[in-house]
């Protein structure tokens, strides 16, 4: 690969590499399982179902949840990404006159940039502040038009649902059908973030009839539509940010989150940020990964992680997304790998034919390793 991304990050892996620690991607909540859940394999697979049912009927929850959100007198507004959301907010923070704003930190805030939107506008940040908040809620409820809300601490609660002003930015892909969905996604969460059973503070918040005019929620695509298209790598939205698939990862345990150069980091990362970004700038992910599957093993949600990851590398072969002479020795290995005539050739010839379909620059640091006298088909059948 040739781009400037790609060589960006594999500098910032070296420098991670340089400086790691000893590789530890030991995960173990087996105990808090067996406390809280009868069967976790099987309540796995039972939120992993009804988000998928979530995302395949996403467009008939949203327009659900506007109906029952705007009859309380508010309304929903849509974004497409982060700079037609920075001028909806803009606006509406000069027209109610608003200087100051209390910007609670999360994920998908960062994903929009909004500190540094707020700080170009000369908006300033003001932590302590309730008269006007920007905060993100966990989902959206069709059934109710209710936004689930989740808080680190009491007074982190007490200044949002206090707030003159409320500003709730939420991604696309956020939202559920039934509010008794939310108890099962809430502990596996909490379980695989905080290895604990339950979120410390959380609370369904609707529009009251004095609040209605000082409430704005946002609903943001930001490139998660990209995904929607397809119906394999949809299965990503279903994403809960637990962060799992980060702590068995050990291409993750050594690098980091910097190389990314982004907020998705992990292998998570890998499969959704070529639909999130571009895939030229971010094609580079999907090969950093070496298959190992831990990630899908502890995915709370079942995500086929690996799977997708090699569902787009299939992707950037067949559209021709990969360079031409890295298209052409995958396509010498291919022929070389599906023909158990030229597998079973002698070892001296496949090492010799390795070396001329590898880059020279590959084989300086880090020697081929040799190929075994008797091919395993044969030994099979001495």
């Amino acid at each position: 690969m040739n781009t400037a991304e790609y060589n960006f990050f594999i500098a910032d892996c070296k420098k991670a590499i340089e400086n790691a620690k000893d590789v530890n991607i030991k995960f173990n909540i087996d105990d808090i399982t067996l406390k809280t859940f009868q069967n976790y394999s099987y309540a796995r697979k039972i939120a992993a179902n009804l988000r998928q049912k979530n995302i395949n009927h996403i467009d008939e929850l949203l327009i659900s949840f506007e109906k029952k959100f705007n009859e309380s007198g508010a309304k929903v507004n849509w974004a497409l990404d982060y700079d037609s959301l920075s001028e909806d907010i803009i606006k509406i923070l000069i027209e109610k006159k608003i200087k100051e704003v209390n910007l609670f930190e999360s994920r998908f805030i960062e994903e929009l940039g909004l500190l540094k939107i707020l700080k170009n506008e000369e908006i300033q940040i003001n932590l302590q502040s309730n008269n006007c908040v920007i905060f993100e809620p966990n989902y959206a409820i069709s059934q109710t038009g209710s936004l689930y809300l989740v808080f680190n601490s009491a007074i982190e609660m007490e200044q949002v649902l206090s707030a003159k002003m409320k500003i709730f930015v939420l991604p696309v892909n956020n939202v559920l059908r039934n509010i008794e969905d939310v108890e099962l996604l809430s502990k596996l969460y909490s379980i695989n973030k905080n290895s604990e059973e339950y979120l410390p503070l959380t609370a369904f918040y609707s529009v009251k009839e004095n609040d209605e005019n000082n409430v704005e929620l946002f609903i943001i695509d930001n490139g998660r539509t990209n995904l929607l298209e397809s119906k394999e790598h949809r299965k990503a939205l279903i994403c809960i940010n637990c962060d799992a698939c980060k702590k068995v990862c050990p291409i993750y345990s050594l690098i980091g989150d910097m190389p990314y150069n982004n907020v998705f980091t992990g292998p998570i990362a890998n499969v959704v940020l070529p639909f999130l970004e571009t895939i030229d700038g971010y094609k580079h992910l999907s090969f950093n990964c070496i298959l190992c599957g831990n990630c899908a093993k502890v995915c709370p949600m079942n995500i086929p992680i690996t799977d997708l990851i090699i569902a787009n590398r299939n992707m950037f072969y067949e559209n021709k997304n990969i360079d031409l002479p890295d298209r052409y020795r995958i396509n010498i290995l291919k022929k070389n790998l599906i023909s158990r005539k030229k597998l079973n050739r002698a070892a001296w010839r496949k090492e010799f034919l390795m070396k001329l379909y590898v880059k020279r620059k590959i084989t300086v640091k880090r020697a081929i390793p040799k190929f075994a006298k008797i091919s395993f088909s044969k030994s099979q059948n001495q």
